[in-house]
């Protein structure tokens, strides 16, 4: 009976000490509300000529025309793959209609024939 009353006092104790204490007051942060402007990088130019509606509306996304015309000369099977990467791989929006249209557009675009190269010379390492 002495431990039970024992115990009930020091816990009695230590909430009265929790209680007790005044937590030290908070200073609010003071932030600056002010509006600021910030000029973003040019989208770059848009691509002119035969195929550039479709190229402008799904390459456009995520790459810009510069970067799209530095590639090199690809056949098309090796432009096919790198849409259909794009589109499988990285979920560009791309139409399956509109991937022979694509494809046809960057051939064209970097003057490489149609069918240059079979698709297992397209350098895969084997």
């Amino acid at each position: 009976m002495f431990r039970m009353f024992t115990i009930a006092l020091a816990l009695l104790a230590a909430v009265t000490l929790v209680w007790a204490e005044e937590p030290a007051p908070v200073a609010r942060p003071t932030f600056d509300w002010t509006t600021k402007s910030f000029d973003l990088p040019s989208r770059g130019a848009l691509f002119q000529g035969s195929g550039a509606a479709l190229l402008n509306q799904d390459c456009l996304i995520c790459h810009s025309a510069m970067f799209v015309d530095e590639q090199p000369a690809l056949p098309a099977a090796a432009w096919r793959a790198e849409v259909l990467k794009m589109k499988n791989v990285f979920g560009a929006p791309v139409d399956e209609k509109d991937i022979a249209d694509l494809v046809a557009a960057l051939t064209a675009r970097h003057g490489t024939a149609p069918d240059a190269a079979p698709a297992s010379d397209l350098g895969g390492g084997g």
